[in-house]
């Protein structure tokens, strides 16, 4: 993560998850694209798409999510 002056912070995050090593085609990588916005010191806007790959059998369940964060 990188805050900019614009009180905005690019996200980008890979992961990858093969719960059985020993069978061909069957890990899962996940890319998130995404920013954080800070509005002030306690409140925190999150937008991020999660591009989900499967291999060797494609769904379609990529995931677009939202998060309102705010400190009391």
């Amino acid at each position: 993560m990188y805050m900019t002056p614009w009180s905005l912070q690019p996200v980008v995050k890979y992961e990858i998850y093969d719960p059985d090593t020993d069978t061909e085609e069957n890990a899962l990588n996940t890319i998130t694209f995404g920013f954080n916005y800070f509005f002030n010191d306690w409140t925190r806007l999150q937008m991020n798409y999660l591009y989900k790959a499967e291999e060797g059998n494609e769904e379609a369940n990529d995931e677009i999510l939202m998060q309102l964060q705010v400190k009391f």
